[in-house]
C-alpha cells in the first residue's frame, strides 16, 4: 500500500515537471488559478498577435521596426516585436506557469501594455516591453525569453548561448591588465552633447529590490554603502574624497535641489510620479510596495559618477563626460570600469554561466553595460526612419528625446556574449561611423548651397549686364 502511494505521488511530481519546467527548481509547481489574471493575459496575447500581423511578409529583424516617435507607436512596435517570439504554441505552453515567488507571464509582459503619455518620465523601451520581476523567470518562461533575449542582444536565435566571459573592462599590455581605456569622439563639429555609461549588478544572496522586505532593503543598502562610502572606493575611481549619499526620500521632495543637480549633471534616472494614480501603480509594479524606502544615490566628489541603490537593480553605476569634454567617452567608461572592477572584489553578485550578470532589465543581461552618446544629427534626423535603420544595422538603438527634437541617444544593443572592452570598442566604432555620415551630409549640403549661391550671383550679374 505504501509503495503504491509513493508511486502515485512520484507520478504526480513527474507530470508536474513535464507540464512546467524540465529539471524544475524555479517554478511554483502549481498552475495560475486567478481567473482575472488569466483573462488579462488573453487580452494581452490578443494585442500582441494582432500587432504582429503588421510585420507579416518581412524578413528583417523587428528591432529595425521600432519607432519611438510617440507613446502609441512605441507600444505598437514593441508588441509587434514580441509577436515574433510569443506564438500561440509558446503562449499556451507557458501561460499558466508561475515562478517560486508567484510571478506569472503578465508580470513579465505588462510594460508593453502600459498606456504611457509624453508627460511621463519613462525610459524609451530598449528592454522591448518586458521586465524580469525575479530571477526565476528566465527559466520558467524560457521558451519565450531565450530567443527574445538572443535577438535583443544581436545574437543568432538558432545558435546556442556561449558562456559569458569574465569581466574585462580594459586592454592588456605586456600580459598585464591596464586600468584605463581612452577614447574621444572626433567632434570638431560639436555634434556630441554628452556621453553616459551605466553598469548594473544584483547581490547574490538577495532577490530583486521589488521583492525585498524592509529588513532586506536595509541590509542591501547598508552592505553596499559600507563598500562605496570608503577611501578605498574613492582611490579606485581616482579621487581623494568620499562623496555624498542622498536618500530617495530627499530626491522625491518637491523642488529637490539634489534632483535638479543630478538632472543637470546627466546622472538622474527616470522616476515615476507616484502622485499620479496610473504612475503610482506602475511604480509599485517596477519597485514594490515599499518604495521609496531603502533607496538612495551616492554621488562622488567630482559630481561625474552616481551609484543608485535598490532602484530596479541593487546597484546602478552611472558616469558622464564633463561639460568641457562632452565627447570624452573614454573618461566616463574608465570611471565605471574602475568602480565596478573594485566592487567585484568586495561584493558577490548574481550571475549565470550563460546569461552573465542577471538583471531585472533584460537588455542589461551579460555584462550589465550600456553606453549612451547624446548627439545632434541635424541632417540625418530629417529622415528618422533612415537614421533608425543606419543605427540598427550597426548594433545601436536610437532613442528620441521627448523634451527636444534636436538630439537623439545612441545606445548599444548588445551587452552579452563578449567582454566589456570589446563592447566598448565596437560601440565607439559604430557611433563614430554615424557621426562621419552626418559630417559628410553637412559637407555635401554646404557644397550644394555654395553652388546654388554662385548660380544666383551669376544670374544677378547677367541680369545687370542685360539691363545696361
Amino acid at each position: 500500500m505504501e509503495g503504491n502511494r509513493n508511486e502515485f505521488f512520484n507520478e504526480i511530481i513527474g507530470n508536474i515537471d513535464e507540464i512546467f519546467v524540465p529539471d524544475d527548481l524555479h517554478s511554483a509547481r502549481r498552475e495560475l488559478q486567478d481567473g482575472e489574471i488569466s483573462r488579462t493575459l488573453e487580452r494581452c496575447f490578443s494585442v500582441i498577435s494582432e500587432s504582429g500581423k503588421l510585420l507579416s511578409g518581412t524578413t528583417a529583424s523587428a528591432l529595425s521596426h521600432r519607432k519611438p516617435l510617440s507613446a502609441s507607436s512605441l507600444q505598437l512596435s514593441v508588441t509587434s516585436y514580441l509577436s515574433r517570439f510569443l506564438k500561440r504554441g509558446v503562449y499556451d505552453k507557458i501561460k499558466r506557469r508561475q515562478t517560486r515567488l508567484d510571478h506569472n507571464l503578465f508580470d513579465v509582459l505588462w510594460p508593453a501594455m502600459r498606456k504611457t503619455s509624453k508627460a511621463r518620465h519613462l525610459e524609451e523601451d530598449i528592454n522591448c516591453g518586458i521586465i524580469a520581476p525575479d530571477f526565476d523567470v528566465f527559466v520558467v518562461f524560457q521558451e519565450f525569453l531565450v530567443p527574445l533575449i538572443k535577438d535583443m542582444h544581436c545574437l543568432s536565435i538558432d545558435a546556442d548561448f556561449k558562456p559569458q566571459p569574465r569581466l574585462a573592462y580594459f586592454p592588456m599590455d605586456n600580459g598585464e591588465r591596464l586600468n584605463t581605456a581612452a577614447f574621444v569622439f572626433d567632434d570638431e563639429s560639436l555634434l556630441v552633447t554628452r556621453c553616459l555609461v551605466e553598469v548594473s549588478r544584483n547581490l547574490d544572496q538577495l532577490e530583486l529590490p521589488l521583492n525585498l522586505t524592509i529588513g532586506q532593503l536595509e541590509q542591501a543598502e547598508r552592505l553596499m554603502m559600507s563598500k562605496i562610502f570608503t577611501t578605498h572606493f574613492a582611490d579606485a575611481i581616482g579621487e581623494t574624497d568620499s562623496g555624498n549619499y542622498y536618500t530617495m526620500t530627499e530626491l522625491l521632495e518637491p523642488d529637490s535641489e539634489v534632483t535638479m543637480m543630478l538632472s543637470s549633471l546627466g546622472l538622474m534616472i527616470p522616476l515615476l510620479d507616484t502622485k499620479d494614480l496610473v504612475q503610482a501603480a506602475e511604480s509599485t509594479a517596477f519597485n514594490g510596495a515599499l518604495w521609496p524606502y531603502g533607496r538612495g544615490v551616492f554621488v562622488n566628489s567630482a559630481n561625474n559618477l552616481a551609484v543608485w541603490l535598490n532602484c530596479q537593480e541593487h546597484l546602478r553605476i552611472i558616469s558622464t563626460s564633463s561639460s568641457k569634454e562632452p565627447a570624452d567617452m573614454g573618461a566616463a567608461y574608465t570611471r565605471v570600469g574602475r568602480a565596478i572592477t573594485y566592487l567585484e572584489t568586495q561584493l558577490h553578485f548574481k550571475e549565470s554561466y550563460l546569461l552573465g550578470y542577471l538583471q531585472s532589465r533584460p537588455s542589461y543581461l551579460g555584462t550589465g553595460l550600456k553606453m549612451t552618446t547624446i548627439v545632434k544629427l541635424t541632417n540625418l534626423m530629417k529622415e528618422m526612419d533612415n537614421l533608425r535603420h543606419l543605427c540598427s544595422v550597426r548594433g545601436l538603438s536610437m532613442v528620441t528625446n521627448r523634451l527636444s527634437k534636436l538630439t537623439v541617444r545612441l545606445v548599444n544593443m548588445q551587452s552579452m556574449g563578449v567582454v566589456e572592452y570589446v563592447l566598448f570598442q565596437d560601440y565607439c566604432t559604430a557611433v563614430t561611423n554615424i557621426l562621419s555620415l552626418e559630417k559628410d551630409m553637412s559637407l555635401t549640403n554646404s557644397k550644394h548651397i555654395a553652388t546654388m549661391l554662385v548660380k544666383i550671383f551669376k544670374r544677378k550679374k547677367n541680369s545687370i549686364v542685360d539691363r545696361n
